[in-house]
């Protein structure tokens, strides 16, 4: 693809006839389009990043290359790499030794576990990570793909539709009965019933340091080790490798029931690759979706305790699509809930909203209960707490405005929510900024010591809530120096590396054929937060080149929806 930056980018307008959209002049959107697109170092860091993605990407390359990008179940496989981490430089990839041999899935992209990264790490990061293979990580870093058009271009030139096709078999690859799982299925290691894990960290190396952590001889080591952490309770590992009451015995300890989150995201992704390629034969997955309002809160005589914030009986959505009122242990070819109970995650519940609104779904039971419980997390702001599975702080604001500009879910409960997000973002950078004057323009991320990936969360959020409801609550100025002060942080941030493959080099016009890149950021973590982080590198590049990329769009100036407007690459 010979691009010459923005001389051969064009934007393609698609008239959405919707009572979605508000009227804003055509001329003044073209106007502010031409002039942010006439910004050379934006113009290229957009292209800098999607050269990033399609370097990154599993997928089988030719020859034995790194499995951070090299499939390793297809081709001629891939060379196993140790991801090091070291204090200015992360996921150095080492030699494994020979006895070590790393799987993931093609059309993925590379996501590390950082296990007692806030005990042993350095800012978040182990000095050793695993590689892993989730459907999360996946439909999360192709989204921002579909706000490019490749239609001016011949096939073999269209690579980020390459990228969005590869991303939505590997999504499909992690469907386990009648809705989808964070991990693929396996075969039971201890047990003879299918479970669901991570590709590499052996169940038997588990259950050795899960016998471990249970012994009495070694809990003052341990008890040492785990001081001022979040860890597993003593009593649930006790369960999962009690072989009388549990005859699958360590596989439990990952294999999880499909849940609401992964299912409703996959749903979403469904919906934009059904628009992008309707010849393709995939369709949003409503029966797996309306799996989920047979989980609600109501009448339950358990809670987890961690989600007290939202009262009782929301009406709103469980994490787990599994009934909680069976013995724990019964049936585990469809999981096992994680310490025995179910629990009201915000950021799930947000991602379930904006599937359930995407896709017309508006009429399933507990929609408004989950609006209702959006608004009380950011009108309490009970956020980040309130998502259990997320300690970033901008995952919330990022999720909850994606449900109401991008889901198209302008419900009253939810667009006061917007408000409320709004004012506390603008407080949080301001905040920030005094504390760190050489951060300026970028957003905490909590228990994320980086701020990269948080930065991007926020600047998305910005976009999504729109200019037009910072002028209801008279913000305008300052929303204005919020959204511009965070694009140039994220302009500043980028570090240009050189690409992983030769080939990617041409496929996209960038300086020196280089690509763009910033740091990896926390995104989600274990039910017990200090345990283990997820980081993906390709995950934060994937989120500020949505920023950037909406912001080059121009979609804080209305509330057009996603692919209203898009980039347009031409030869």
């Amino acid at each position: 693809m010979k691009c010459r930056i923005w001389a051969v980018l064009a934007i393609l307008l698609v008239v959405a006839a919707s009572d979605c959209v508000l009227a804003v002049n055509e001329s003044l959107l073209q106007k502010v389009m031409a002039e942010r697109m006439s910004d050379k170092r934006l113009s290229e860091t957009i292209l800098g990043a999607l050269a990033f993605l399609e370097d990154r990407q599993v997928r089988p390359r030719p020859g034995k290359l790194s499995c951070e990008f090299d499939s390793s179940d297809e081709g001629d496989g891939c060379d196993t790499r140790m991801s090091i981490n070291i204090p200015f430089r992360e996921n150095i990839g080492l030699p494994a030794p020979k006895q070590i041999k790393a799987r993931n899935r093609s059309g993925e992209w590379a996501s590390y576990i950082h296990f007692l990264p806030n005990k042993i790490g350095f800012k978040g990061r182990s000095p050793a990570a695993v590689q892993d293979s989730n459907l999360f990580m996946t439909a999360f870093i192709a989204y921002p793909l579909f706000l490019f058009d490749e239609s001016a271009l011949p096939p073999e030139k269209q690579h980020v539709n390459l990228m969005l096709r590869l991303a939505m078999q590997n999504i499909q690859s992690f469907k386990r009965e009648d809705a989808y799982n964070f991990w693929a299925v396996l075969p039971g290691s201890v047990g003879k019933s299918p479970r669901t894990g991570p590709f590499n960290i052996l169940v038997e190396q588990l259950e050795l340091l899960g016998r471990a952590y249970i012994n009495p001889k070694l809990a003052k080591f341990f008890a040492r080790l785990a001081k001022g952490q979040q860890t597993p309770p003593k009593f649930w590992l006790e369960a999962c490798l009690d072989l009388k009451n549990n005859p699958t015995g360590a596989d439990a300890l990952f294999n999880i029931p499909n849940d609401a989150d992964d299912t409703s995201t996959a749903v979403a992704i469904q919906h934009f690759f059904s628009q992008r390629f309707p010849d393709s034969g995939i369709v949003p997955d409503h029966a797996a979706l309306v799996r989920i309002p047979e989980y609600r809160d109501i009448g339950r005589p358990r809670e987890d305790g961690r989600d007290g914030w939202k009262g009782k009986d929301t009406g709103a959505y469980l994490t787990w699509l599994k009934d909680e009122s069976q013995p724990v242990f019964e049936r585990p070819e469809v999981g096992i809930i994680p310490l025995a109970v179910n629990n009201v995650d915000v950021v799930v519940n947000s991602n379930v909203l904006f599937a359930m609104a995407l896709t017309g779904s508006k009429d399933l039971p507990g929609y408004d209960d989950c609006a209702r419980l959006i608004r009380r997390a950011a009108e309490t702001r009970s956020w980040p707490e309130a998502g259990l599975y997320y300690p970033q702080n901008m995952i919330f604001p990022y999720s909850a405005s994606r449900a109401y500009r991008d889901g198209n879910a302008r419900e009253p409960d939810v667009k006061a929510a917007m408000q409320y997000i709004l004012r506390d973002l603008i407080k949080a950078q301001v905040e920030w900024g005094n504390k760190n004057p050489t951060r300026r323009g970028a957003f905490p991320g909590g228990d994320d010591k980086s701020d990269h990936l948080s930065t991007g969360l926020a600047v998305i959020s910005l976009i999504n809530i729109g200019r037009i409801n910072a002028a209801e609550i008279g913000l305008e100025k300052e929303y204005d120096a919020a959204l511009r002060s965070g694009i140039d942080y994220l302009l500043e941030q980028c570090i240009w590396q050189k690409p992983k493959n030769p080939d990617t080099r041409g496929k996209f016009k960038t300086p020196a054929g280089k690509c763009a890149t910033w740091m990896s950021g926390l995104f989600f973590a274990a039910s017990f937060w200090d345990l283990a982080h997820w980081r993906s590198q390709a995950f934060t590049i994937s989120i500020v080149l949505e920023a950037l990329t909406k912001y080059a769009l121009a979609y804080d100036l209305d509330l057009a929806p996603m692919g209203a407007r898009r980039i347009k690459l031409r030869p």
